[in-house]
């Protein structure tokens, strides 16, 4: 599993800050590892606000409150976590939530902030290993697209 990107360290200039500027971010899970169907539907995160993406590397452009929407495809059950590593290091307190629960999750980002989503199988007969957003093979992060639809 390769390592989380560094923090962002210093007083952040968001146009310093690399990646593609969007609006929309979806953080879509598959659940089988490499027996899946990649449909990336499984454990989907979705959201809107100001961030720059570069990869798997989410990173907030401005201060700012979020409202994520969450959906899942799957018939197992997840534990999804959410973490905010701010650019001071500081961190905001971690959400989790059950991939079904259709929750929606509040995530308070200052400019520099970090998104960090790591999924979980608790129930069910898919991959009990925690998956991070930054596995290419069992997480994409989508500009504009969640994967909230499919089998």
């Amino acid at each position: 599993m390769p390592p989380p990107p560094p923090p962002v360290v210093g007083p952040v200039d968001p146009a310093q800050i690399a990646g593609t500027p969007v609006v929309r971010v979806g953080v879509n899970f598959e659940d089988l590892g490499s027996q899946g169907d990649r449909d990336y539907n499984d454990a989907v995160m979705c959201f809107e606000g100001q961030f720059k993406v570069d990869g798997t590397r989410v990173v907030s452009i401005e201060a700012q409150r979020v409202i994520a929407t969450t959906s899942s495809r799957s018939d197992c059950r997840h534990r999804v976590r959410v973490e905010i590593h701010h650019a001071d290091g500081s961190t905001e307190v971690p959400v989790t939530f059950e991939s079904r629960s259709g929750q929606q999750v509040p995530m308070e980002f200052r400019i520099g902030s970090r998104l960090e989503v790591f999924m979980q199988t608790y129930q069910g007969g898919c991959a009990k290993d925690e998956i991070t957003m930054h596995q290419p093979d069992d997480c994409r992060v989508l500009l504009d697209r969640c994967n909230t639809s499919g089998d």
